[in-house]
């Protein structure tokens, strides 16, 4: 049985999350399914990438609507400095998802005013929503190292570090109200299946755990000392590579593990070097 996907996403290319959603479309697409994305910020010449149709509805989403949510935000004072997305106002997408052939919607990471909450509980398609952080089963946040997304957002569950208006409460009942059908989950990690499984939100709703996708002709092996000369690193010294968005600042990165294991093991292996 053949049948159309539609992808939607804040963007192709613009993030990581963004980047994956395009790779599971690409992925699809190669094996013979129907794929297709629709996307607020095209990056790609990807023919089956749709953009933004342009118009005063798109530039309305593009200049007016992160005005009014950075506003919103500000009703929150809190010491979590991770985005925060409250996903309030509507956007043109709905239609253009809800008139579409499309057989399967599959959501990925549709902050930045791509679709709003309510939106979401509208689309009048089966959905697959495949999770690229917490956002989807917590508040406003989109990780968190709280747990009031296990518990349910109550007003007596608030962090001592949060004031003002309670956004995360907010939100988390919001997507409660609009989301009265339970959504098909993917996660793509053994710790975001947990969290799922294990969310007020989400818990009684299907969930698999499937990997993302990478394309083995481009990334594999190759020998090593070819592939140190390709990259114009040392020939013989043993590395260690890290890599990460924001790696240095982020406290979810790891990086001051790092430094404090690589203070372990200067003394311990010889010539050792950082990448």
């Amino acid at each position: 049985m053949e049948f159309k996907v539609l992808h939607i996403s804040y963007s192709d290319a613009q993030g990581g999350a963004c980047r994956a959603a395009y790779r599971i479309h690409r992925s699809l697409a190669q094996t013979g399914v129907d794929s297709e994305m629709l996307v607020n910020v095209t990056e790609s010449n990807d023919p089956c990438v749709e953009g933004p149709l342009g118009g005063w509805r798109d530039w309305l989403v593009r200049h007016g609507y992160p005005r009014v949510s950075n506003a919103v935000l500000k009703t929150l004072v809190t010491q979590n400095s991770i985005l925060h997305s409250t996903s309030l106002l509507p956007t043109n997408l709905l239609k253009r998802i809800n008139r579409s052939d499309a057989d399967i919607v599959n959501l990925h990471w549709v902050q930045g005013d791509t679709l709003s909450i309510a939106d979401i509980g509208r689309i009048n398609k089966p959905i697959v929503w495949t999770l690229h952080d917490m956002w989807p089963f917590c508040g406003a946040e989109h990780y968190t190292m709280e747990f009031r997304w296990k518990q349910g957002y109550q007003k007596n569950n608030r962090p001592l570090y949060e004031s003002g208006f309670d956004l995360n409460r907010w939100t988390w009942l919001r997507k409660q109200t609009h989301w009265r059908i339970p959504i098909n989950i993917v996660a793509p990690s053994y710790w975001l299946y947990e969290c799922a499984k294990n969310s007020a939100l989400m818990r009684d709703w299907p969930c698999d755990l499937i990997p993302y996708p990478i394309d083995i002709e481009v990334w594999r092996p190759i020998e090593k000392h070819q592939a140190r000369n390709l990259l114009n690193l040392p020939r013989d010294s043993p590395l260690v590579l890290f890599g990460a968005t924001g790696g240095t600042i982020d406290p979810r990165k790891g990086f001051d593990l790092l430094v404090e294991a690589i203070g372990h093991l200067v003394d311990q292996v010889p010539a050792l070097e950082l990448v």
